[in-house]
């Protein structure tokens, strides 16, 4: 898959769970049913903060080849960030039997990124024109 595509995607999905999280904290503990507290809000509106620049990260980056110096490292980063956030919803909707259609549908985009990034990783990065 285009390389410019995911990271474009990626970008855009990260981007509206920051934006969740950085303005309507509360209803997004709601969603976890977690009690708020004025700690919890801020652990959520600095979570918000780092969605929103890996979003920026990836929207600036598309343009750069995976296989390059520079786009390993992106690559990786994404893929430990999806790997790991992927795998702590998973462990959480299983635990508590799936509450939340948004956390479910975010749980799904997790593990598309994933897969996509992983694929990617894998695979020889393709130069325009050859």
């Amino acid at each position: 898959m285009n390389s410019k595509l995911i990271q474009s995607a990626s970008s855009i999905f990260l981007a509206l769970i920051a934006l969740l999280c950085i303005f309507i904290p509360d209803e997004v503990l709601k969603n976890f049913t977690i009690d708020e507290n004025e700690y919890v809000l801020l652990i959520i509106q600095v979570l918000g903060g780092l969605l929103f620049g890996f979003g920026i990260t990836n929207w600036m980056s598309r343009t750069v080849i995976m296989g390059g110096i520079y786009g390993k490292a992106l690559y990786m980063g994404n893929l430990a960030q999806f790997a790991v956030g992927g795998v702590a919803l998973l462990k959480w909707n299983i635990k508590n039997g799936f509450p939340s259609v948004i956390l479910g549908v975010i749980l799904v985009g997790y593990i598309i990124f994933l897969l996509l990034y992983l694929s990617v990783f894998f695979s020889s990065p393709k130069i325009a024109g050859k």
